[in-house]
């Protein structure tokens, strides 16, 4: 961190929103011109280096960085993963429809094969009843 003899300047940054401080405020991107860290970025409470009271936040702008697209990773690996469990949801829900309607497929086959041996039954039932009538006639007139 920061010793009592490093000094700091502001600069802008517009990749990422600064972050805030323990106090609300939006903290400042600062460099550091310390002998142990020429050069390295940093965010502070922007009462760093005021009389006014502080909240001591402080953090180095790479492991900002490097936290705030670890975030954003996690976040469109979520997404991701939400998006990929809906598709999941959807073939399954397919699939079920799908089940269902070769379910529906097969029972109307079922009952159409019954419907056919009833008619055929019928039609031999027709023909043996005139076979008969025809049977009877021969019968009673011979």
């Amino acid at each position: 961190m920061a010793s009592s003899q490093s000094s700091s300047s502001v600069i802008n940054c517009d990749e990422i929103e600064s972050p805030s401080c323990w106090c609300g405020l939006k903290s400042p991107l600062k460099i550091s011109h310390t002998y142990k860290n020429p050069g390295r970025k940093f965010y502070a409470c922007p009462k760093y280096y005021t009389l006014e009271p502080r909240c001591q936040f402080f953090i180095w702008e790479d492991i900002f960085q490097s936290v705030v697209r670890e975030n954003v990773n996690k976040t469109r690996e979520n997404e991701l993963r939400k998006r990929k469990d809906a598709l999941l949801l959807r073939e399954y829900e397919a699939q079920i429809e799908k089940d269902k309607l070769v379910e529906r497929e097969q029972m109307l086959n079922k009952q159409e094969g019954e419907l056919g041996r009833r008619i055929v039954e019928n039609r031999i039932g027709r023909i043996f009843l005139c076979l008969f009538w025809i049977v009877s006639l021969v019968i009673v007139w011979f």
